[in-house]
């Protein structure tokens, strides 16, 4: 008769715990940390949107616009920054705030931008900023988490820091 745990067993209870683990530790970050960094990354997406059919349409490019209050941003034509596009496949205004609809995940996040002469950030037909200064950078925070992004002036290329 055979006593002890064999190697088969061991093995067994071992990838239990490992997948547990896997399971577990992903709850002991930061929520704000997510929040921030998934806001980050719907910016982003937006802003190479605005980048790719400016592109497309040079004839009409459209730009993204930060809120004043930092709650949010929306796309806008050139000539209108004020008023948002409509987006094609809702027919809503394309506005995105931070913790509603598109955005309910990035409750909490507020943002501001540097580096930006007129508020709205704008691509020519090239895909580069139609108004570079200096590379602009758009900073999110959410309680103490921070994700700062910047968009190159001559590329148009977003990159996320964390």
């Amino acid at each position: 008769m055979r006593r002890g745990v064999g190697m088969i067993e061991l093995m067994m209870v071992l990838g239990i715990l490992a997948l547990a683990t896997m399971l577990v530790v992903p709850s002991w970050g930061s929520d704000a940390s997510l929040r921030t960094d998934a806001a980050a990354r719907l910016l982003r997406s937006d802003i190479e949107y605005a980048q790719v059919h400016s592109i497309a349409n040079p004839d009409a490019t459209i730009g993204v616009v930060l809120a004043s209050d930092g709650s949010g941003y929306w796309l806008a034509r050139s000539e209108s920054p004020r008023i948002p596009i409509v987006r094609e496949d809702s027919e809503e205004p394309y506005r995105v705030t931070f913790g509603e609809g598109r955005a309910s995940f990035a409750a909490g996040v507020s943002a501001r931008v540097e580096r930006l002469q007129d508020g709205m950030l704008l691509f020519d037909a090239l895909g580069g900023l139609a108004n570079p200064a200096a590379d602009p950078a758009y900073l999110l925070s959410c309680n103490e988490e921070h994700v700062r992004m910047t968009v190159r002036a001559g590329t148009g290329f977003v990159r996320i820091h964390r």
